[in-house]
Parts: C-alpha cells; sequence; structure tokens
C-alpha cells in the first residue's frame, strides 16, 4: 500500500508495531545478555523506527545538523513533512527532549513552518524477556508540552540558562496541553524573556514575525 499521508503512517504504525514485543541483546564471549536499560532500548527503537519508515516507502532524510529541530524530512506521496521520532519507557513520565531551546528558538525564527513538525512516538514497557510496544501517538508539539510549575514551558535548565524543551504527561492529562500553536508561541517566548541573551534575537521581534507568519 502506497503511504498517501502522515495519518496513513500513523495508522500503519498502530497496525503493525503496536503491543509487538522485542528483543535487544548484547553478546560477549558467546555468552548473550538481554539489556533492559531504558537508554539502550529509547536509543535503539528510535534507531529502528526510520529504517521502518522507509521499508514503508518513505523518503527520510536526516538533518545534517543533529543539534538542529526537526531530526528528519519524509516525503509522502509528493508532500514533505518535519517529524522528529521519539521514544520513551510509558511505566515513566516522558522524559526526552524535544528540542535544545536556543537552536528552537533560532531556528523557528527563521523557518516559523516547522512548528508544524509532526511528532511520532512510542511508548514501550519493559516485560521479562525484552519490551513491547504499549503505544504510539503522532501528535504537534503544542500537544506534547504544557506549562511548568516554574517556567512558562516544561524546560530543562543547565547553569541558569534553558537548555532543552521538555514533554509532560501528555498520555495521561491530554487536556492540560496547550490548546492551540499561538499558546505554545507565547510560552517559548515569555520564556526567552525569562532567559534574555545579549546575542540572541529580540524576544519581540522574534515574536512578531513568527505570530505573524502562523497567522
Amino acid at each position: 500500500m502506497k503511504l498517501k499521508s502522515l495519518e496513513e503512517l500513523y495508522n500503519k504504525a498502530v497496525k503493525d508495531i503496536k503491543n509487538e514485543k522485542g528483543v535487544i541483546t548484547i553478546t560477549i564471549g558467546g555468552i548473550p545478555k538481554i539489556s533492559k536499560s531504558n537508554d539502550i532500548i529509547g536509543n535503539c527503537v528510535q534507531e529502528w523506527i526510520p529504517q521502518w519508515l522507509e521499508d514503508n516507502g518513505l523518503v527520510l532524510e536526516s538533518n545534517e545538523n543533529s543539534q538542529c529541530f526537526p531530526d528528519f524530512t519524509a516525503e509522502i506521496n509528493g508532500v514533505k513533512y518535519d517529524m522528529e521520532v521519539k521514544c520513551w519507557n510509558y511505566t515513566n513520565a516522558p522524559a526526552f527532549d524535544i528540542a535544545n531551546f536556543d537552536g528552537f528558538y533560532r531556528e523557528i525564527y527563521t523557518h516559523p513552518k516547522k512548528l508544524h513538525a509532526k511528532y511520532l512516538i512510542f511508548g514501550y514497557i519493559p516485560i521479562t524477556h525484552g519490551f513491547k510496544i504499549e503505544n504510539i501517538y503522532l501528535k504537534n508539539i503544542w500537544e506534547i508540552t504544557s506549562k511548568s510549575q516554574i517556567y512558562p514551558i516544561g524546560l530543562q535548565v543547565k547553569q541558569g540558562r534553558p537548555y532543552a524543551i521538555r514533554p509532560f504527561a501528555f498520555h495521561k492529562k491530554p487536556d492540560e496541553s496547550f490548546a492551540d500553536i499561538n499558546e505554545f508561541v507565547k510560552a517559548i517566548y515569555e520564556t526567552r524573556k525569562m532567559f534574555a541573551l545579549d546575542d540572541m534575537i529580540d524576544p519581540d521581534e522574534w515574536y512578531k514575525k513568527v505570530t505573524e507568519t502562523i497567522g
């Protein structure tokens, strides 16, 4: 079947991958060991998913700059989509990085339409021998983010500077996400004002350009 949209891709992922089980092993000296490390499982699944996408007919291009948002551009039926692929242990709160804050801020100023990048997200649960894909989501960035108790948006801060935009428990509390793209953009703007930098695009200029572009 030739895929015609990201929604068809998502439905195929749910049909083909949800509830499937996987095993990651390391073998040294002929002795195998099943890995149960969240980092290893998450990284391996995130490496496997792009291969699955390509096997199903997607033309997938990785971003040459690994620190630049988003990770991939996918072409489906002649249409290009900005995409991110994420994975986390479904028994815990999502803790993956959505994007580096400063890099995201600069990239969205230059390319505001990248705000519409889609997140294909896989939640797995550890089992006795490996792991199982428990759930799959196709989300907009504002649907997996929310205001935190401290900042206008979920944020990891290092040495007094914003480092990474973080998700919230969207799988349990979907109604607590930002209402729409405009609310999300305003949260980015307010966060930048909290962490103003002399060498960064002026927050008011940034907000004006981005909001005018997205309507």
